[in-house]
């Protein structure tokens, strides 16, 4: 091998698969690199390190010994990322290679850096060789880093035969790294995993450095998306984080897609729909209808975190997968904000004009004979549509503080009744059973407006009549994570995780607030 081809080595180029002009070209930046003129010939042998003067042969001790353990720390180094790549294999054959060029004196630095960019290359020829089907493949990446890292309930998230063809390739799964060079190397990188090296991570994301995508190389194209694979791993643990958060919204508001972001409007149709008999003459009378009109609209949600550089270099797959469970999390929670703030700030939402309001000591919920629960039954059934007439819904469920939940589940689960003035009535629990029981932390937290310890809610089913509903783009409620390269002034991984939804009081007909007090 000639320096010419040496320097092409480093730069990345393979010179079998270059073109006269290209390699003229590249020739030129050689030479005004201080290189001098291209040479032909093979490399000269290294001086022999026996005979000469004392000086030389101490000069030849001195460089054999700086050549050998040059070869070995970059053997050593070698060994190490491909171990944590997950390639064994390719360990026993580095290590194998640098015993070789320590014990053969001819072997030259640049000689051993250049099999070890090929052995990195074989590699990548070998593993494409061995994946056609373009889905399996990314499928098998992502059981791989699941494997790794101990995703429970596995077997939910792949079939059968991925998760056997991804124990056959990556016995050992794949880290963080490995999962990264597998795709840097799909995308043309050739040598071991450098997570120093914005470039490198560029190749893994298949980026050039001008932010443009990668075209097929010498190792074939690529076959799979990293952000995706990335974006798929990370929504498997950021629902396990999303799922963590209490979601009684979800039971107690009306749910509904769009299919954008713009302001929508919900109409509910009211009007005198009871049959009437026939006239004389047979003429069936028309019904008047009237709408009621609720908007709403959904919006962008959304979060940028990074797995940062020191993450990548100690190749922490928990790292990933936590940063993934705290953006599902987060969610979660603004989902939450999301609702109980116009559920609890209803002031003008439930009030006298509204006939749906029950206030003073009899509305509180652990009054001895059901008395409060009693009183916002009549209130909710003697509700009417905008004609007068009876709405004709009945009350699903009670919707309690924290305070309050377990007065409401001993109301719901007890058979007997504790009498208080009230002569001559049986003790039987007449409300065992009939109501489903809400709650959530929000409801007497004091960051939020119309929050209250003492306060309860009688809501009828949101299919029938919701007092509050809520928008999802797409019908999407659980977060969604995009994966990129970090910033151009950084080394790391970004996510973002994003939903968009919102949340509008619906019809102040759907339910009854007791005061408590």
């Amino acid at each position: 091998m000639n320096d010419f081809d040496v320097w092409l080595a480093a730069k990345d180029f393979d010179p079998a698969t270059l073109s006269d002009k290209q390699k003229q070209t590249l020739q030129a930046q050689w030479r005004a690199e201080g290189n001098g003129t291209v040479s032909t010939q093979t490399d000269p042998p290294e001086p022999k390190r026996s005979g000469g003067t004392f000086s030389q042969t101490a000069a030849n001790i001195a460089k054999e010994s700086e050549r050998v353990s040059t070869i070995e720390k970059l053997g050593e180094d070698a060994m190490k990322q491909f171990a944590k790549a997950g390639a064994t294999a390719k360990v026993e054959q580095i290590r194998s290679l640098t015993e070789s060029a320590v014990g053969d004196e001819s072997t030259s630095v640049r000689d051993f850096k250049y099999e070890l960019i090929q052995l990195g290359r074989a590699d990548t020829v070998s593993t494409h060789s061995r994946q056609s089907d373009v889905e399996t493949t990314g499928k098998m990446l992502e059981a791989a880093f699941c494997r790794r890292a101990g995703l429970d309930g596995i077997e939910k998230s792949f079939d059968a035969r991925t998760l056997e063809d991804s124990e056959k390739q990556f016995k050992n799964g794949l880290t963080l790294v490995g999962l990264l060079q597998h795709s840097a190397e799909r995308h043309g990188w050739r040598g071991m995993p450098d997570v120093l090296s914005k470039r490198w991570l560029q190749h893994a994301m298949g980026q050039t450095a001008d932010g443009l995508e990668f075209r097929a190389g010498s190792t074939g194209p690529s076959t799979y998306s990293l952000p995706n694979i990335v974006g798929a791993i990370a929504n498997k643990y950021l629902k396990a984080g999303f799922l963590s958060v209490e979601n009684a919204w979800s039971r107690i508001a009306y749910l509904r897609s769009v299919n954008d972001l713009k302001t929508t409007t919900g109409v509910r149709l009211n009007g005198a729909t009871i049959y009437k008999a026939l006239a004389p003459g047979g003429e069936i009378k028309h019904a008047l209808l009237t709408e009621t009109a609720f908007t709403n609209r959904a919006a962008i949600q959304a979060i940028m975190v990074g797995i940062s550089q020191e993450d990548l270099i100690n190749d922490d797959v928990n790292a990933f997968t936590e940063l993934s469970k705290h953006v599902g999390r987060g969610a979660g929670l603004r989902i939450n904000e999301l609702f109980w703030t116009p559920f609890l700030n209803n002031s003008s939402f439930f009030a006298a004009g509204n006939n749906n309001v029950s206030t003073g000591a009899g509305s509180a919920l652990g009054t001895a004979d059901g008395a409060a629960i009693n009183a916002a039954e009549v209130k909710f059934i003697n509700q009417t549509d905008p004609n007068g007439y009876p709405l004709g819904v009945m009350p699903k469920m009670i919707v309690a503080p924290p305070t309050l939940v377990n007065t409401a589940r001993r109301w719901m689960g007890s058979f007997g009744m504790v009498q208080s003035g009230t002569a001559g009535l049986g003790d039987s629990n007449i409300f065992n059973g009939r109501y489903s029981i809400e709650t959530g932390s929000y409801m007497e937290n004091s960051l939020f407006t119309g929050n209250s310890a003492a306060a309860w809610y009688l809501l009828a089913d949101p299919n029938d009549v919701a007092v509050i509903e809520g928008v999802a783009l797409n019908n999407r409620w659980e977060p969604q994570v995009d994966t990129a390269e970090a910033d151009f002034n950084q080394l790391g991984i970004s996510m973002r995780g994003w939903i968009a939804v919102g949340f509008a009081q619906h019809d102040f007909r759907g339910g009854v607030r007791s005061a408590g007090s």
